[in-house]
């Protein structure tokens, strides 16, 4: 399998990138092709005994005795995914890509050869992004985070090797820009319909401009092909946590200390509607000790608005929580009891599930 897929990656890789691309001219998707790769992992997996039956005592008519210990030879798992450079050195992919992987290799469009000189920087697991440090110079570009963030029914593409077939591009839509993650609050998701797969996982969403507005990360399917729908983790989230990762070598995340929820008192509701308020964002629950208690928020209190920006929704807040470190200042504006207040909260820091390898990729 192993040779296989080092085969057809350079089957693929070769003839195209070095021949068709010179008949194309202008080819709008080329700096794109240039900046994504594959990425092949191998996990090995430890050796088992086998246990056997009882032994039976040694007659002229007996089989032979069987061993005690019987090792079994267990093949090392392989898996792949995508990934893009950012700058010169460092690729951005999804971290259950690597996840557990002993083997990283790297294939690069327009390269014919495997990179096994792979570094892991760091990852956050909450998140599910990781950063490699790619050690070997050979020809290839890199692609720019987009500045603002994508609109519903704005065109998307995605680039990878979903289901096998490698640097394949798609297009689509952004269906809808703040899907929830079930795990954390933390996270929540772009849905596009542009096809991914398994393979795409960690590879870019892009758009009209080519720059990476997403990192697709999950598909929505009872038969786990695409039907649909994908999930990819928005560029501001991606390139903060990239960032951090290169810089510092973890990633950090502010902590607001503020469960938040749609009203639920129908009579409440009914009762700001009528004075023209279209307030809906509630306190449910406040962490003990969190910044937010410490400094006055309360329990059914109704956020209108956080550093300006009205908010209706749990999502709208962590999307200013994306442009903040801890320490530093939010301010919240309050529905408390018919009247308006402002509360300036600085923040904790939360905790993340990330860590930091720091060694280079085993030969």
């Amino acid at each position: 399998m192993k040779r296989l897929l080092m085969v057809a990656i350079v089957a693929f890789i070769w003839p195209l990138s070095v021949n068709a691309q010179e008949e194309i001219r202008d080819w709008k998707w080329e700096k794109a092709f240039m900046s994504v790769v594959l990425i092949s992992t191998e996990q090995q997996v430890a050796t088992s005994n086998f246990n056997p039956p009882p032994k039976v005592e040694d007659t002229p008519h007996s089989e032979q005795a069987t061993p005690d210990n019987i090792p079994s030879i267990v093949p090392p798992k392989y898996g792949m995914g995508t990934g893009f450079f950012i700058d010169s050195l460092h690729v951005v992919t999804n971290y259950h890509v690597i996840k557990n992987a002993d083997v990283i290799k790297v294939y690069s469009y327009g390269y014919p050869f495997e990179i096994t000189e792979v570094e892991v920087v760091g990852y956050d697991e909450e998140v599910d992004l990781a950063v490699l440090k790619i050690n070997k110079i050979f020809a290839h570009e890199h692609i720019n985070f987009a500045d603002e963030d994508p609109l519903i029914g704005d065109t998307a593409y995605a680039i990878g090797h979903g289901a096998g077939q490698m640097w394949s591009l798609t297009q689509g839509i952004i269906g809808y820009d703040t899907r929830p993650n079930a795990n954390t609050s933390w996270v929540h998701y772009l849905q596009t319909d542009a096809v991914i797969n398994h393979g795409n996982s960690g590879g870019p969403l892009l758009n009209e401009d080519g720059d990476v507005i997403g990192v697709n990360t999950l598909i929505i399917s009872q038969t786990k092909y695409y039907v649909g729908y994908g999930y990819a983790i928005p560029t501001a989230l991606a390139e903060r946590v990239a960032r951090q990762i290169i810089t510092t070598g973890t990633h950090v995340k502010p902590l607001l200390g503020i469960h938040m929820g749609i009203l639920e008192d129908k009579q409440l509701y009914e009762d700001l509607v009528s004075k023209g308020k279209d307030h809906l964002l509630e306190v449910k629950k406040l962490t003990p000790g969190g910044p937010a208690e410490l400094f006055g928020v309360k329990v059914d209190d109704i956020i209108v608005s956080v550093d300006g920006k009205p908010v209706y929704v749990t999502n709208e807040v962590i999307r200013v929580l994306w442009d903040k470190l801890p320490g530093e200042a939010l301010n919240l504006e309050i529905y408390r009891d018919g009247e308006y207040i402002t509360i300036d909260v600085i923040l904790g820091q939360g905790h993340s599930k990330a860590n930091t390898f720091g060694i280079a990729n085993p030969k």
